[in-house]
């Protein structure tokens, strides 16, 4: 017998943002940020030179968002634990830089969502994430 309070509540759905959307997106919005970033003196010095879709930056930043939102391990088999604050002491990270940032990652955000007809739940649990984070990795 099936108990009352399960009846109806049970949802077939991917439960992680990978799950749902799957690589493509998540490169594309990697691809997309670091194009912004690209262009944005404000952070720019702050990356490596090779920012185009081949280049590690990307690698390394698909291989953690895809990692982040339920996917595939990569980016820990290939560089060990996140530790995203610690690997990015080096760099003065001023409420301004976070606010460039930000509005890249949101941007890329924006367009992936608009190319891939991206839901809105799972837009806000990518961005809730990239704002938390942004705002974490301050230090100066």
């Amino acid at each position: 017998m099936t108990h009352p309070s399960t009846v109806g509540s049970f949802d077939p759905s991917p439960r992680t943002v990978y799950e749902r959307i799957g690589p493509a997106p998540i490169s594309r919005l990697a691809e997309r940020l670091y194009e912004g970033i690209g262009r944005d003196p404000t952070i720019r010095g702050m990356f490596s030179a090779e920012l185009g879709p081949e280049s590690e930056a990307v690698r390394d930043m698909r291989e953690f968002l895809m990692q982040l939102f339920g996917g595939p391990q990569d980016y820990s088999a290939r560089k060990g634990h996140p530790r995203l604050r610690a690997r990015h002491l080096r760099f003065a990270i001023t409420v301004d830089a976070r606010a460039a940032w930000l509005t890249h990652a949101l941007a890329a955000l924006a367009s992936t969502a608009d190319e891939y007809r991206l839901d809105a739940a799972t837009c806000a649990e990518m961005r809730d994430y990239f704002e938390r984070a942004s705002a974490f990795m301050i230090n100066s």
